[in-house]
C-alpha cells in the first residue's frame, strides 16, 4: 500500500511540473493573460519561423509595450516599429515589429498594444522580427516610461540576443582609430568604450551625419543583428549622441603592492605610468589613500571625501623630480624594496621611485603631508587595508584638495562598507569622488520622462550607479583566498590595459593580473616587462 501511495505522489508531482512547463501563463482555475512579455516572446524563437497562435504563445494574443523607434531621421531599418517592455523579472527586452510605412507615425515613449496572432516570428535581415502584422493591429495607449540598458561593448558583443531591439547606452566612447581632420560621423564607424569596438551606423542622409565626432561621447541607440550575425548599432537622431567631455589622463595607476612580504609599513607602493612629460617641481601632484575599515568608519565621518583625513584618508605631496612620457613612476616609502623586507632586490636609482617616510614603530600615528580637513591618523601598518571594507588610491594634480576635487586617476580595492563609503542621503553627499577613466564614469544618461530625450545624470562617487568596479584582494593558486594563505604572500596587483594617447582614453580597460613577487628573483623587470603591463599607443 505504501508503494502505491508513493507512486501516486510521484505521478501527481510529474503532472504538476509538466503543467507548469507547458504554460507559465496558466494557473489552475485561472484565465490566461492576453499579454505576453517580450522576454518570453523572444524565447519562443528556435532558429526557425514560428507562426504565432494562442496555443504557442501560452494563450496570450498581444504585446503591451513602449515604442523606442523614431524614423524622422531615417536612421533605423525602414518599416520596423521597435518596442520594449520590462514586464517579466524586471528585465528590459525589445523586439521589432514590421508594419511598413506606418511605423514612422510612432515615436519614442508611445505606449502601444499589438495584436500578434497570425504574425510570424522570424529573423529578417538578421533581426528578430514579428512580420505579417498589419498596422491596424497596433493600438495607441497613450505614453509610457522609456527605460534604457547601460551596457559595455563587451557585453553587447557577447550576448546580442539580450539587447537587440532595446534602447541601450554605450558610454564614454570615441572613434577608433582617432578621427582624421574633417571626418564626420556618417556611414559605418567604429566606436570604442574601452571594452571593445562596435560598428556605429549613421545614414549619410541624416541631418546630423556631417557632424564631427566628439572626443568622448555617450551613444544612445538600438542594436540590431545583421544577416552575418554581427551587431549594428544605430542612434535615432542627433540628440542620442551626447558630449561627455574628456577622459585624458597624464598619470595612470597601473599597479599596487598592497601586502608585501614581511611587515607592510614602509614597503607598500603604487606603480604609475606617465602619458606625457611631467616636471613635479613645476606641476606638483599629490596621492591620497583611503581606508574604510570598521574602526576607521566609526572614528571618522566621511564628511569631505578624499579630503576627510583622520583615520579615513592620508595624503602625500609629490613636488620634486620628473618623469618622461612612457616611463613608469613609483610612489612608495622608505623601504624601497620590490617585495618588502623579505625581498632581495631594491628599486634601482633609475626607477623613478618617489619615497616618503612611513613610521613603522608600534602605536605610531602617521599624518602624511597634511593639508586635509583634519590631521590624518593612520596606523603603523601602511595605508592599504588587507581585508574588509573598500580601500583605494587617487592621484590629484596639485597639492590642495577639497571634497569637490576630481582625481586624475582612481582605483578601489574591495567593495565592502555600504553606506559608510557612499550615502547620497546626506546634505553633503558622503562618498569618494571618481573620474572619467576606464572603470568609472562621472556622468551617465537617462531618458527624460517629459521630452523622451536623453539627459545627462551625474554619478560622481564610488558605489554610485555604474561606478561599482573594484580590484580584489590579491590571491592566486598557491596562495588562495581563504583568509590566511594570501596574506603576506607578496602578490602584486598589476592593472594592465591599453591607453591611447591620441584619443586621450583607455581603448582596453585595465584588468587585474596577480604577479607573485618571489623574494629572491623579483626585480624591476618583473614589474615593467610583464606581458600584462599597461601599454601606451598613439
Amino acid at each position: 500500500m505504501k508503494y502505491f501511495v508513493n507512486l501516486f505522489l510521484i505521478i501527481s508531482m510529474a503532472i504538476a511540473i509538466s503543467g507548469c512547463n507547458k504554460d507559465k501563463y496558466n494557473y489552475p482555475g485561472g484565465v490566461p493573460s492576453e499579454i505576453i512579455s517580450i522576454l518570453d516572446m523572444r524565447q519562443l524563437y528556435k532558429e526557425s519561423d514560428l507562426v504565432l497562435s494562442k496555443e504557442n504563445v501560452y494563450g496570450a494574443s498581444k504585446l503591451a509595450a513602449v515604442v523606442i523607434s523614431d524614423h524622422s531621421e531615417k536612421n533605423l531599418p525602414e518599416g520596423l516599429l521597435v518596442v520594449q517592455d520590462i514586464r517579466r523579472l524586471q528585465t528590459l527586452r525589445g523586439i521589432s515589429v514590421e508594419i511598413g510605412a506606418e511605423a514612422a507615425n510612432y515615436h519614442s515613449g508611445d505606449s502601444v498594444q499589438i495584436d500578434i496572432i497570425g504574425g510570424t516570428l522570424t529573423r529578417k535581415n538578421g533581426i528578430l522580427t514579428i512580420t505579417g502584422i498589419p498596422a491596424s493591429n497596433v493600438t495607441a495607449k497613450g505614453k509610457g516610461l522609456v527605460a534604457i540598458n547601460a551596457v559595455t561593448v563587451e557585453q553587447l558583443q557577447a550576448h546580442p540576443e539580450l539587447y537587440e531591439s532595446s534602447l541601450c547606452l554605450v558610454n564614454k566612447s570615441s572613434f577608433n582609430p582617432a578621427p582624421k581632420a574633417g571626418e564626420v560621423i556618417g556611414g559605418d564607424k567604429k566606436i570604442n568604450d574601452g571594452f571593445g569596438d562596435l560598428t556605429l551606423y549613421t545614414n549619410p542622409g541624416a541631418s546630423y551625419a556631417n557632424n564631427a565626432p566628439y572626443g568622448l561621447a555617450a551613444y544612445v541607440g538600438i542594436p540590431f543583428r545583421t544577416a552575418e550575425g554581427s551587431v549594428n548599432y544605430r542612434t535615432r537622431n542627433g540628440d542620442d549622441i551626447i558630449n561627455m567631455g574628456s577622459s585624458a589622463q597624464d598619470l595612470l595607476i597601473t599597479g599596487n603592492q598592497t601586502d608585501p612580504k614581511g611587515g607592510d609599513a614602509g614597503y607598500e607602493y603604487t606603480q604609475l605610468l606617465a602619458t606625457t612629460d611631467i616636471d613635479f617641481a613645476a606641476t606638483p601632484y599629490c596621492i591620497v589613500y583611503c581606508n574604510n575599515a570598521g574602526g576607521s568608519s566609526s572614528a571618522t565621518p566621511l564628511d569631505a571625501g578624499w579630503a576627510t583625513g583622520g583615520m579615513r584618508t592620508i595624503k602625500w605631496n609629490i613636488t620634486s623630480g620628473s618623469v618622461k612620457k612612457g616611463q613608469f613612476y613609483y610612489f612608495g616609502f622608505q623601504g624601497k624594496k620590490i617585495n618588502g623586507s623579505a625581498g632581495t632586490y631594491s628599486f634601482p636609482a633609475t626607477s623613478n621611485f618617489y619615497a616618503k617616510n612611513y613610521n613603522g614603530t608600534k602605536d605610531a600615528i602617521n599624518p602624511g603631508d597634511g593639508g586635509l580637513v583634519r590631521a590624518s591618523t593612520f596606523a603603523n601598518s601602511g595605508p592599504w587595508a588587507n581585508s574588509g571594507n573598500a580601500s583605494g588610491v587617487a592621484i590629484f594634480k596639485g597639492t590642495t584638495i577639497t571634497e569637490k576635487s576630481v582625481p586624475e586617476d582612481v582605483l578601489f580595492l574591495g567593495s565592502g562598507g555600504t553606506t559608510t563609503i557612499y550615502d547620497p542621503s546626506k546634505p553633503t553627499i558622503l562618498g569618494y569622488r571618481i573620474t572619467n577613466n576606464d572603470w568609472y564614469s562621472m556622468y551617465s544618461v537617462s531618458i527624460d520622462t517629459a521630452t523622451y530625450k536623453p539627459v545627462v545624470v551625474p554619478y560622481l562617487y564610488y558605489r554610485s550607479a555604474g561606478n561599482t568596479k573594484n580590484f580584489a584582494y590579491p590571491f592566486n593558486e598557491l596562495h588562495p583566498n581563504n583568509g590566511k594563505d594570501a596574506s603576506d604572500a607578496g602578490l602584486f596587483s598589476m592593472m594592465g590595459g591599453v591607453y591611447n594617447i591620441t584619443l586621450g582614453r583607455w581603448t582596453t580597460a585595465r584588468k587585474q593580473v596577480i604577479v607573485e613577487l618571489f623574494p629572491t628573483t623579483a626585480t624591476i623587470d618583473t614589474l615593467e616587462r610583464h606581458p600584462a603591463v599597461t601599454k601606451l599607443v598613439e
